[in-house]
């Protein structure tokens, strides 16, 4: 509450300060401050990621770009209004006043809507002066009967958060559109801010870009309610089976929590709704965020692998979102479950703030019967296992938990808890499932016009640029060309990729700097890394389907050793078009990660793809 009051003077504050000023004035401020929020909302992740983050405590990365983008830019320019419009309009007082005082109403909400998120966003704990978003039920009635079905939303008094949020949401789609849209990323930031923060002190809330890496997912016929047993009575664990109601599916995903996911302790603590789902539901539908609701047992030693929702005692359920939790020391993999309505598509997993990771539900896990939680995990490329008619009943003593890696997450040990402690600009992103090695190229050509000193000998292309119409080549008179010359001890990684496209103009800056560069590469898993040797696409292009290749295998290990395309341009590929990128590879190795480059990007992590080069 006092939270609230304090914000709610100082916007009272701030509107009578605009209306005292006039409507002239009180109209420069407004556009000023609408001006200086779209560019603080538009690039103040970029910032903290990259330039905050990574030198300094990760937790104020993000609250302090944004508020000092929003402040520094709305003072340079109003001392610049200021010099520049040396007087007033001459209006009648009431116009004035009344006139000035909307518009500070406007300029307050937003500014101190900014101010009340960056302070929602520091590490002080649970709330802030006494406000807290979020109050999860395991804490808010520890001694009640019967716990809350789940955490209640709190607001601020005349909710300038959410004003200024849902206000950067709406100049995102409007004047202030890029490709890429605030509101697409962040649909509910109020909400998102609440969640993050709502964790006590030593719980870390930012994780760098490649924190996390999505390594298998999965549709589950059941979640369960654990009953614990009595260890005095010598009486086992009861898992109770929850189905999904309506047009609600599980969707398990399992993650592997990265090194770059660590906080200051080196360790990884997080509460479950520090992961949110981003995606729109139906093809046409609105954009909307997800929290888990369940997460893999604790106890690793238990025959059957189950995902948790809800722990039972005596006053009823207890959502395990609640509390604070730490994957398994060696390989930190965990697997959270989803509940998604059906015809949700999603489109990115995040993790704390600044760890991002696509998610693709693949045709493979969409389309197989939902596994049994209740059964042993399997490969999400092998087949699926029957589901047990009823859950399976643990044996005695089942609640002597054995750590055991990539099964599940514990809670911290006694003490480690309380102990203190991207994204577009990439250019490309991997899309490794489409990915193989091969000599060959996409389509026999035989109708191409060539450049940069191109050498074909016996229908292979040694080194330089094609460019070829698709339709022409039934009837071309062209020596054919159907394959790629390679070193014999190397083998050619054709790595399908998909064009990212930055949406801000920071990122498409740097963006166009990662295209002009062309500093891409991948690594094996014994850490060697192998850069790009050549590209092709097929593309439309003025209605007509274009193939373009460039190959230049003696120029590996050169940065922007290709140049652009003179047909197709990279800018305006869609996601539907093919965009390829040609390594040479060591043979017998496996390739992990892709990557533009730059410390400050995230590299996709490749493994799930089974990338090996032949032998």
């Amino acid at each position: 509450m006092l939270f609230s009051l304090i914000l709610l003077i100082l916007l009272l504050a701030i509107a009578y300060y605009q209306a005292t000023q006039g409507l002239f004035t009180a109209i420069i401020n407004t556009v000023l401050t609408v001006c200086c929020a779209a560019a603080a909302f538009g690039t103040y992740e970029w910032v903290a990621v990259n330039l905050l983050a990574k030198y300094w405590k990760p937790d104020y990365a993000h609250p302090i770009a944004l508020a000092a983008i929003f402040g520094v830019s709305l003072v340079v320019l109003r001392l610049i209004f200021d010099r520049v419009i040396r007087r007033d309009c001459l209006l009648p007082a009431m116009i004035g006043r009344v006139g000035g005082g909307i518009c500070g109403l406007v300029t307050s909400l937003i500014m101190v809507g900014i101010l009340a998120i960056c302070l929602q966003m520091l590490p002080f704990g649970e709330s802030v002066l006494g406000f807290a978003r979020f109050t999860p039920a395991v804490r808010a009635n520890p001694d009640a009967q019967i716990p809350a079905a789940d955490a209640g939303e709190s607001g601020l008094l005349l909710i300038p958060d959410r004003f200024a949020a849902g206000f950067a949401g709406v100049v995102s789609d409007g004047v202030f559109s890029g490709r890429q849209r605030f509101s697409q990323a962040h649909p509910n930031l109020a909400q998102e801010v609440g969640w993050v923060s709502t964790t006590r002190r030593g719980v870390s809330r930012c994780a760098k870009p490649g924190g996390i890496s999505i390594i298998g997912q999965e549709q589950l016929q059941f979640v369960y309610r654990l009953v614990p047993g009595d260890p005095q009575r010598r009486t086992a664990d009861v898992y109770e089976a929850i189905t999904p109601a309506g047009d609600i599916v599980y969707q398990m995903l399992r993650i592997q929590l990265q090194d770059a996911a660590r906080d200051e302790n080196r360790s990884h603590l997080f509460t479950l709704r520090q992961f949110r789902l981003v995606g729109r539901l139906g093809p046409e539908g609105p954009r909307t965020q997800l929290y888990p609701i369940g997460i893999q047992q604790e106890d690793a030693a238990q025959p059957v692998n189950r995902h948790i929702r809800y722990k039972k005692d005596h006053r009823g359920d207890w959502p395990v979102v609640d509390e604070i939790l730490t994957p398994r020391e060696e390989n930190n993999i965990i697997e959270i479950v989803f509940e998604l309505p059906k015809p949700f598509e999603p489109d990115f997993l995040e993790y704390k703030r600044g760890a991002r990771e696509t998610v693709v539900l693949t045709k493979g896990d969409a389309g197989r019967r939902p596994r049994d939680s209740g059964s042993p995990p399997s490969d999400p490329a092998a087949p699926p296992s029957t589901p047990a008619p009823t859950p399976p009943t643990p044996p005695e003593g089942g609640t002597a938990a054995a750590d055991q890696p990539g099964r599940g997450s514990r809670r911290p040990r006694e003490g480690e808890a309380a102990s203190t402690s991207g994204g577009r600009v990439r250019r490309i992103g991997a899309l490794a499932g489409q990915s193989t090695f091969s000599d060959n190229l996409p389509m026999e050509l035989k109708a191409y016009r060539g450049s940069n000193n191109v050498d074909i000998k016996a229908g292979k292309l040694h080194n330089g640029h094609l460019i070829a119409d698709v339709a022409d080549q039934a009837a071309g008179t062209d020596d054919p060309v159907s394959k790629f010359e390679r070193p014999t001890d190397q083998r050619l990684l054709h790595l399908n990729v998909s064009a990212l496209n930055a949406r801000s103009g920071l990122g498409r800056a740097l963006s166009f700097a990662v295209g002009v560069v062309q500093n891409y590469l991948v690594e094996d898993a014994n850490g060697k890394q192998y850069r790009f040797i050549g590209k092709y696409a097929i593309a439309d292009v003025d209605g007509k389907e274009v193939f373009e290749v460039q190959y230049f295998p003696d120029q590996a290990g050169s940065v922007g050793g290709t140049g652009k395309f003179q047909r197709i341009k990279e800018d305006d590929l869609k996601p539907e078009d093919q965009f390829v990128l040609l390594f040479l590879i060591d043979p017998g190795v496996q390739i992990i990660t892709f990557r533009t480059g730059s410390d400050a990007t995230r590299a996709d992590d490749l493994r799930s793809a089974n990338l090996i080069a032949p032998p």
